[in-house]
């Protein structure tokens, strides 16, 4: 055992803070929490308005162990001397008697509470093993390797101030209910039908709905629980029962004088209407699209809203109870909970001065996006069989050669024996990267190291096995893609899928389909198919983000570039290149449509001359050129990288904000930068989406700054027009109104479309 180091603080002390072993400058010092992760202790202590000489700190171990802490507990020979430490913090508490013990991280969560999972029991109020009052949150540790934790740890220590006011646990008390009795149930529904908002949460298991629970907003201390089945059990009632229930159910849900609440309500709404035929509604709150409009950084699970909203411990673990009470009980539990939070969220959401962006760029998704997942795309599943079967031809081919090459047999899919044999029997230059988790660099021999060694070396063979991986992930993620029953093709969409207001986009409920947000040109295109008698019409913002940028910066330049019209990468590229644009190669095209988005974004030449396949000289001197052609987009560049610094949070011209909590650096300036450009485009496409939703035009998919639309043959033209209508939407910027072109084209399938007009 290596030298201890001691406790601090006063005894007794309202707080307790419980780390897990000393650091080596602890060690050094012989006191806890001095190194790096004592400074952000302290940052964290002094937002949250705690004194830290008032709190007693002190570790599980107060010795730095040799072994992973893991092997305290896992292997025998280690665990006396780690049960002993144990042994003696729990009399350390006794003695030390606080309000609140705050236990930093996940080995002093099991030690303190017996509890495992610190990302679930962060922020929750327990009872610990000794009898205190308990608060676990992130290591500061933890916190030096992902920055994003210390916004939700920051809040943990919020509340461990005003719990170290007192000793006991004061939690809201909730009732919580389980209807077994016919007329029980039906009396429920009917005080739910009184309120102006009611929360409803289901339960799904094997396709079916196992149990679903309200909570009216005139009692948001109350929910009850309507349970439908349990495990084998089959239904809980008559059908004669059941069918009146449902009927009640119906009623409630579906009457337009009674706005309903829930979390990710898409997901309810979708899984009612296909189950029993009729749509909840109208929507009111979604708690889930709340959070991501006050705070798009932080996670929208409702489990972390609850440690943030609400005094409720964490609970999530019995959605998997195999007794039924407490499955229900879970199951009220998260409509109670979700009402409450939805509340104070609304509120927040007012005060923020957010309602109205809420109601008009967030929630007014739903609908839109519901009827597009409920419509599906046309596929041609026959020619993507035949697709699937010429390429897996090909990639049997591109294999056999390369083996012949190799001379031997080579797993191109295992690291191990790709390492083995670039760096070992090759001998080339070991490539890197940092493990996210830990900063760590490791060896890799992913597509980035391949496309760097191939680069370097020519060797046809780092080529072949690209290729390879390329046509095996075509296949895999594209053509095995399962169709549903219709034979037509979906996606879930995703709301909350990014923090700058993009959607994203992911397999159905079912497992069916996919990201369809991400399907390549090449063929894979030609699969999506209109129905017949109709056409697709796809509607593209121009050089949206770009155009965003130029205005943003106030570059008149560029504006004036974009504002004559024509072909923008070859004008851009005339002034780039100091030429007339009938000199303009095409590959002096390619490269100023590559920098344009390079520059404005602040990537650096290294990655710029990657992406390019040029050398990082003439990477540094375009992205150089380009600045000193327009120089106000650095200027601009500065201006977010200031107001990152002093604020942490930037707002769009439509109103749409997002603070930032990860460290700053290099990387918070360039996503700060991609932030309002990228947004700003997302809420126009949705705006966009919502607006031909309400004119009846058949939504089949959003990809990002486009839509894909289809209707009848005979109908083209007014649907056009209607369409450009809804995407023309002006943006004030810097006093200056922006118009972005619309590029129409139409097809019978997604890749073989033609251009339908010029712009506007």
């Amino acid at each position: 055992m290596d030298a201890q180091i001691q406790a601090v603080g006063p005894v007794p002390s309202r707080i307790m803070i419980v780390g897990e072993s000393p650091g080596e400058q602890e060690i050094k010092e012989g006191i806890p929490f001095v190194g790096p992760s004592g400074r952000i202790l302290d940052g964290l202590l002094r937002d949250a308005g705690i004194v830290r000489e008032q709190c007693y700190i002190t570790n599980v171990v107060n010795w730095r162990p040799e072994h992973p802490f893991e092997s305290f507990y896992t292997d025998d020979s280690h665990r006396s001397a780690y049960d002993e430490s144990v042994r003696q913090l729990h009399r350390t508490i006794s003695n030390v008697n606080p309000n609140v013990v705050v236990c930093l991280g996940e080995h002093a969560l099991r030690a303190v509470t017996g509890n495992e999972g610190i990302s679930k029991w962060r922020g929750s109020v327990v009872s610990g093993i000794t009898g205190h009052k308990c608060i676990a949150t992130f290591h500061p540790a933890a916190i030096a390797r992902e920055w994003s934790f210390r916004a939700a740890t920051l809040i943990d220590f919020q509340r461990v101030l005003v719990e170290s006011a007192f000793p006991e646990i004061r939690q809201q008390e909730r009732r919580l209910e389980t209807c077994r009795q016919r007329d029980s149930v039906l009396e429920a529904i009917k005080q739910c039908g009184e309120a102006e908002y009611v929360t409803f949460d289901i339960e799904t298991e094997a396709n079916q709905i196992t149990a679903i629970a309200l909570s009216p907003s005139n009692r948001p201390d109350w929910a009850v629980c309507i349970p439908f089945w349990f495990g084998g059990s089959g239904s809980l009632w008559s059908q004669e029962d059941e069918v009146a229930i449902w009927e009640a159910l119906r009623t409630l849900l579906t009457d337009s004088r009674i706005g309903k609440i829930g979390h990710n309500v898409s997901f309810d709404i979708e899984f009612i209407e296909r189950s029993l035929g009729w749509r909840v509604g109208p929507i009111a709150f979604d708690t889930m699209l709340g959070m991501h409009c006050l705070y798009p950084e932080l996670p929208k699970a409702l489990s972390f809203a609850v440690s943030i909203y609400t005094d409720h411990p964490y609970y999530k673990a019995d959605l998997h109870s195999k007794d039924a009470e407490t499955f229900f009980r879970y199951n009220a539990t998260d409509a109670c909970l979700t009402a409450e939070i939805a509340l104070k969220l609304m509120q927040e959401i007012k005060e923020d001065g957010l309602w109205q962006f809420y109601h008009d760029y967030i929630h007014g998704l739903i609908d839109p996006l519901l009827a597009m997942q409920k419509r599906g795309v046309g596929y041609d599943y026959l020619k993507r069989n035949s697709i699937k079967k010429r390429m897996q031809e090909e990639v049997a081919v591109l294999t056999k050669n390369l083996i012949a090459s190799v001379g031997h047999e080579l797993n191109i899919n295992s690291p191990k024996q790709m390492k083995e044999w670039l760096y070992g029997e090759l001998k080339y230059k070991t490539k890197t990267k940092k493990r996210k988790s830990t900063g760590e660099e490791t060896i890799t021999a992913d597509e980035d190291a391949l496309e760097d060694l191939y680069r370097e070396t020519k060797d046809e063979r780092l080529k072949t096995i690209i290729k390879i991986r390329e046509k095996t992930k075509i296949i895999s993620t594209y053509l095995d893609m399962r169709l549903d029953e219709d034979k037509r093709i979906r996606c879930t969409y995703n709301i909350t899928g990014t923090e700058t207001g993009r959607l994203s986009s992911s397999a159905t409920l079912r497992g069916t389909g996919g990201n369809l947000q991400n399907i390549p040109n090449g063929g894979i295109r030609s699969l999506f198919v209109a129905d017949e008698g109709c056409v697709f019409i796809n509607a593209d913002l121009s050089q949206a983000e770009a155009r965003v940028v130029a205005y943003l910066a106030g570059e008149q330049r560029l504006i004036r570039v974009f504002e004559e019209g024509g072909d923008i990468h070859r004008k851009n590229a005339a002034v780039i290149f100091k030429c007339q644009e009938s000199e303009v190669t095409d590959e002096q095209r390619q490269l100023a449509k590559r920098v344009v988005h390079a520059s404005n974004y602040g990537m650096g030449p290294i990655t710029f001359a990657k992406q390019c396949g040029i050398e990082t000289a003439q990477a540094k001197k375009l992205l150089n050129q380009y600045f000193a052609t327009y120089p106000e987009i650095a200027n601009w560049h500065l201006d977010i990288a200031s107001q990152l610094r002093r604020f942490r949070t930037l707002t769009t011209p439509f109103g749409r904000k997002r603070t930032f909590f990860d460290r700053y650096n290099e990387q918070l300036v360039k996503k700060g930068l991609a932030f309002i450009p990228q947004s700003t485009v997302a809420d126009i496409i949705n705006q966009a989406m919502i607006c031909a939703h309400k004119k009846g035009i058949e939504l089949l998919l959003q990809v990002h700054d486009s839509l894909l639309v289809q209707c009848a043959e005979d109908n083209v033209a007014q649907t056009v027009q209607m369409l450009k209508e809804c995407m023309d939407r002006p943006i004030e910027i810097n006093g200056k109104i922006l118009r972005i072109p619309v590029d129409v084209k139409i097809g019978k399938n997604w890749e073989e479309m033609t251009k339908y007009a010029s712009q506007r």
